[in-house]
């Protein structure tokens, strides 16, 4: 039997993240195995680099592409937690990776942007660069933004809900 890992999660709480929450994301689970550095945070405009090592390269030598999409999808994601209502929670709704350029060298960087801010959803625009500002991928998503009560509420339904027969037998 193996002993499974504790999950610490920076955050459980509802609403907007706070910049040092934000800070901290980096530091643990999969944005601490991507190596994200954050490098400017607001709600505006979030921009970060990876320092590329073995560990995001393809079998053909450059980034692989789950690495890039992982990275605009983290950026999106703290793009939105910035913006959440003070009950809500947030989540990728939809995500569109459009490839322009194997993307090699060194480093990594990356600019998200918002599209659309409203209260149920937004849309983020991250533009990812190689070292030489060659632009590799442009990454597009959606983040829903729930009511985080009433998301736990239906949950608990669920979990208490009796099952129902379509037909008895005797």
């Amino acid at each position: 039997m193996t002993e499974k890992t504790r999950l610490n999660p920076i955050r459980t709480a509802p609403g907007p993240w706070s910049d040092e929450d934000i800070r901290r994301m980096p530091t643990q689970g999969f944005q601490k195995v991507l190596a994200i550095e954050l490098d400017e945070v607001s709600p505006e405009r979030i921009t970060a680099h990876i320092d590329i090592d073995d560990r995001h390269i393809n079998s053909g030598g450059a980034v692989h592409g789950g690495i890039l999409m992982s990275f605009a999808d983290s950026l999106g994601a703290i793009g939105a937690l910035q913006n959440l209502g003070p009950t809500q929670r947030t989540a990728t709704l939809e995500s569109k990776t459009n490839f322009v350029r194997a993307c090699t060298g060194a480093k990594i960087t990356a600019e998200c942007r918002p599209l659309h801010v409203g209260h149920q959803t937004s849309v983020w625009h991250t533009v990812v660069r190689d070292d030489g500002g060659r632009i590799c991928a442009h990454v597009w998503q959606t983040q829903i933004h729930f009511d985080a009560k009433a998301s736990s509420n239906r949950d608990q339904g669920k979990r208490n809900a009796v099952p129902v027969s379509g037909s008895e037998s005797g």
